[in-house]
């Protein structure tokens, strides 16, 4: 299931992750009321594979994060270029939320 998922997270992991944006996925997280400092640091703050799914045939990985301040996020993401793409990023709901703390439980 997390085939590719390794190389995006050791691209996420190693503090020199390179993101691709632009102001479609810009327009597309603020529309969720969530700023580009935010998925970065959900991103690098340990974040948890959620699963992979395939869209028009390229891998795409959604992660539950945390932010410094305590904001947990999904972030949906994809690998271009040796660069990190994020598709889009929201606030998790309650019954993520529960997910979210439930893996953080179990050791995720």
């Amino acid at each position: 299931m997390f085939a590719n998922l390794q190389s995006v997270m050791l691209c996420i992991y190693n503090g020199d992750a390179v993101f691709d944006w632009d102001e479609n996925n810009l327009r597309k997280i603020r529309a969720h009321r969530v700023k580009r400092a935010d998925v970065e640091q959900a991103l690098s703050n340990d974040p948890i594979p959620i699963y992979e799914q395939s869209v028009e045939a390229e891998p795409r990985f959604v992660y539950y994060g945390e932010t410094d301040a305590g904001r947990l996020l999904a972030v949906v993401l994809t690998e271009r270029d040796d660069r990190i793409r994020v598709v889009t990023a929201y606030g998790l709901d309650a019954g993520q939320k529960r997910d979210y703390f439930a893996r953080r439980v179990r050791g995720e």
